[in-house]
Order: structure tokens, then C-alpha cells, then sequence
């Protein structure tokens, strides 16, 4: 499943691939035309958080929007109302 959560070739092989997904329905007190826009706010500081302990821990990391999101909703058996926004590879630096 690691190979959907990218379109690179590194992330099929990266020891983690994170994979944020915000489900519409629980969002409840939210109009639904700001959904995505607080869905995607609340995906990149958690995206910034891990960008900050892999920095500490000597760790790489990169976020991606550039994937198959039908392909990787149906594999992770998401409902229609969840909706994937980002995905981040965690690995080693290169030496």
C-alpha cells in the first residue's frame, strides 16, 4: 500500500508514509464550504510538527499532494465523506 501513498518513486521503499485524511462528517459546526480549507490548515501544521521533530532527530521528510486519491481512498477502505489531503514520507537522510 506504501506505493499509492505517492507518485515518486522513493516512497514505495520510505520506512513511513503518513497519510492525513479529514472526515467531512465529524465536522459537524463547520459550513460545508469551509471544510476543506480548515481540513487543509489542520493537515499542514500537523505536517509542519512532523517536519519539526524529524529536523531534531536527524531525521528527512517530505509532504506530497501529488497522489492517486481514489486509488489510495479505496485501498484504505475511506467512505466518501473522508477525504485525503496530504501525504508525508519519513526516512533516513542520505549520507
Amino acid at each position: 500500500m506504501r506505493a499509492l501513498t505517492g507518485m515518486q518513486d522513493f516512497v514505495a521503499s520510505a520506512p513511513v508514509n503518513l497519510v492525513y485524511v479529514a472526515d467531512f462528517d465529524r465536522m459537524v459546526e463547520v459550513d460545508m464550504r469551509d471544510r476543506p480549507f480548515l481540513a487543509g490548515a489542520d493537515a499542514g501544521g500537523i505536517a509542519q510538527n512532523v517536519y519539526l521533530h524529524c529536523a531534531a532527530a536527524g531525521l528527512a521528510t517530505v509532504k506530497r499532494a501529488a497522489i492517486d486519491r481514489r486509488a489510495l481512498a479505496e485501498a484504505l477502505g475511506l467512505r466518501r465523506a473522508q477525504r485525503i489531503g496530504l501525504a508525508q514520507t519519513v526516512g533516513y537522510r542520505k549520507p
